[in-house]
């Protein structure tokens, strides 16, 4: 199933820096526990800060309806605002939701609770224009935000879904209005993203936790790159890999401070992370994969996981950023799928697949043992990590061996953590480590995306 592992050393972090800065506290909300930067002095950490604190003095400069913010972050800036504002009535952000799933339905919930604080604080109202599932779409009229409260559905401007159709509606209602126009796509479908170079060169800001865009196609991402920049709008990622845990920000502040990104290597599945963290000797590997998909961190084909194709989409954004051409198939994947299992394999007719792929996942658990004993014996432990060698150009997703001093082994339960490693950052890389997974952290990740 899987040959030898040899670890790979990286040296411990010590002495924290407090990341709470990066999470927009005074309008995001307080999903788990807060994400953490480790290491000492860096410029490139200080530019991440004080990146995300423009968002405090948004509040200042709201009023005179200019909006301060990095680069890439926050889609609230208009020069638009100027305008509406004269006129006596606060600059507004059109928002249209394509995926109204558990992290569509979150994000909603997040939107509604903070719209007093962005409208009191910041003198911006934040208005959700349209909503989209799979198969039907409700374009809403203006002041009806709260319609969706709850996680309700407005069955009376319920419609057949037409992407391109709710981008104009968005689009016109922001022009209407004098505001500005934001696309969030929650959904982990191409089919969005192919609309993402057309929404953004007409000024819509695009915001999404969904990797197709950023792991696909490399000349479709130059493309939407490109289309920001002409359309002067913003294509918001952040939760593309960390979801929740601010991971693309700090890599931006390093490289636009003019740090040299050497490494960057992380584990990035908060499914594969907590089967890891859970995983000891004695305890089966298959009742640990077991355990995952009865508490619902899996997709319901264990196989999305474990196979590792969607840390390999996370892992070629990464690498993209730090100016690698990349594509998701130059990207080798070391699966813990057992071949005889992969995509031909079938459950019986009488079972669900997950259950059915568990059960046949028994055969394998005595081979899955035995690295880990070996692990054991050398005191490390396993990680399923990703891994981007900026001097090689290339990347890599695989299981590893790790020192039990090395900062991947602090992880708890279903902790991401990503550690650079840069010619500043030398011999100790910097380190964000937190929750980075489900509906509500990457719900909260977008908003403050967004903010």
């Amino acid at each position: 199933m899987l040959g030898r592992l040899h670890a790979a050393p990286l040296p411990a972090v010590s002495s924290s820096l407090s990341a709470s800065a990066a999470v927009a506290a005074s309008v995001r909300p307080q999903v788990g526990a807060q994400p953490r930067l480790e290491q000492g002095r860096c410029p490139g950490v200080r530019s991440a800060a004080a990146g995300v604190s423009a968002l405090s003095a948004f509040a200042v400069a709201g009023r005179r309806m200019r909006v301060a913010g990095p680069s890439r972050g926050g889609a609230l800036q208009s020069r638009r605002a100027v305008t509406s504002m004269a006129a006596g009535s606060l600059p507004t952000l059109h928002v249209g939701l394509v995926g109204y799933g558990l992290v569509g339905q979150e994000l909603v919930s997040q939107m509604l609770a903070a719209a007093p604080t962005l409208e009191k604080e910041m003198g911006v109202r934040v208005e959700i224009s349209a909503v989209s599932r799979s198969r039907v779409m409700a374009l809403l009229p203006s002041g009806s935000s709260d319609s969706l409260a709850g996680g309700a559905w407005p069955e009376s401007q319920e419609e057949p879904a037409d992407l391109e159709k709710l981008g104009k509606h968005v689009l016109d209602a922001a022009a209407s209005s004098g505001g500005k126009a934001l696309i969030v796509d929650n959904t982990a479908s191409d089919a969005p993203a192919e609309l993402y170079e057309a929404w953004l060169a007409a000024g819509a800001n695009v915001a999404t936790p969904n990797k197709r865009a950023g792991s696909g196609p490399f000349q479709r991402y130059e493309k939407i790159m490109a289309a920001s920049r002409k359309g002067g709008s913003r294509f918001l990622y952040e939760a593309t890999v960390g979801a929740g845990l601010p991971v693309i920000a700090p890599l931006q502040a390093l490289l636009k401070a003019g740090d040299e990104v050497e490494s960057v290597e992380g584990i990035f599945s908060g499914t594969l992370s907590y089967i890891f963290n859970s995983w000891k000797p004695g305890v089966k590997f298959s009742d640990v994969v077991k355990q995952a998909k009865d508490n619902g961190f899996t997709e319901p084909d264990p196989r999305d996981d474990l196979g590792g194709t969607d840390v390999a989409r996370k892992v070629t954004i990464l690498a993209r950023e730090i100016g690698l051409k990349l594509e998701l198939d130059d990207v080798p994947v070391k699966s813990l799928v057992p071949d005889k299992l992969g995509e031909s394999w079938e459950p019986p007719a009488d079972k669900k697949l997950g259950d059915a792929f568990v059960e046949e996942l028994k055969a394998y658990d005595d081979e899955m043992e035995a690295l880990l004993q070996e692990a054991e014996k050398a005191n490390e432990v396993l990680r399923f990590v990703g891994a981007v060698d900026v001097k090689s150009g290339k990347a890599s997703v695989k299981l590893g061996r790790y020192p039990k001093d090395h900062p991947f082994a602090s992880t708890q339960f279903a902790d991401n953590i990503c550690a650079f490693n840069t010619k500043w950052y030398t011999p100790r890389p910097l380190v964000v480590q937190g929750p980075g997974a489900g509906a509500a952290v990457t719900a909260a990740g977008v908003f403050s995306n967004i903010m």
